[in-house]
């Protein structure tokens, strides 16, 4: 007579399996875009590149996550499809905001405005400047946020818009001087007042 076995799977157990599952299939999708890639199908490369995303997003693997946008937005690129490409380096960089990677955010943000200026969309890349600007001044990198809110401007003198009332990239500076006066390093100061003095000239002229 044979004895009928019943198993038992803890919850543990169970999310275990789900997690290796989850690792599997990312990991599939990971080996299908680097081979489209290299079989020059870049469209395809770029849908498994989503789904690897996908998939390490909602088993909140946000790092692995960013990876997965970054390619996405590398081949996005290749292919010129700018906007998206902005987009998915949007994406990481907000997944890199909310696991604290603030230097990883700015570098993402930054190069999601030059898919941004690529596609000709100058408002967009402006704003994005303009973000990476604030963020740098709350954390007392005058210097960082002067030279986004440069970029910011020339986006704007791009699009053919006055830049004569726009004083964020003059303020920036001026908070920069004054840092550097204080520290007592006079050279970093002095220059900070000829980059307000270049802005000027470039300002007054257009």
């Amino acid at each position: 007579m044979y004895k009928k076995h019943l198993y038992y799977i803890s919850p543990v157990e169970m999310e275990e399996e789900e997690e290796m599952d989850a690792y599997l299939e990312a990991r599939s999708h990971e080996r299908e875009a680097r081979e489209k890639e290299r079989l020059g199908n870049p469209e395809a490369a770029i849908e498994e590149w989503k789904r690897y995303a996908e998939v390490k997003e909602n088993k909140g693997s946000y790092f692995l996550c960013i990876y997965g946008h970054f390619n996405v937005a590398r081949i996005c690129d290749k292919v010129q499809r700018w906007k998206e490409a902005a987009e998915s380096f949007e994406a990481a960089s907000k997944l890199a905001e909310k696991i604290g990677e603030f230097s990883l955010w700015a570098l993402l943000m930054n190069l999601a405005c030059q898919m941004y200026e690529k596609e000709g969309d100058y408002e967009a890349c402006k704003n994005g400047y303009e973000t990476i600007g604030n963020f740098f001044c709350t954390m007392n990198n005058f210097f960082e946020s002067a030279d986004a809110y440069e970029h910011a401007a020339e986006m704007m003198l791009l699009a053919g818009k006055d830049i004569s009332d726009y004083e964020a990239p003059v303020k920036a500076w001026e908070k920069n001087h004054k840092y550097w006066k204080e520290q007592g390093e006079m050279d970093d100061a002095e220059w900070s007042l000829e980059r307000i003095n270049t802005y000027r000239i470039i300002q007054n002229s257009k």
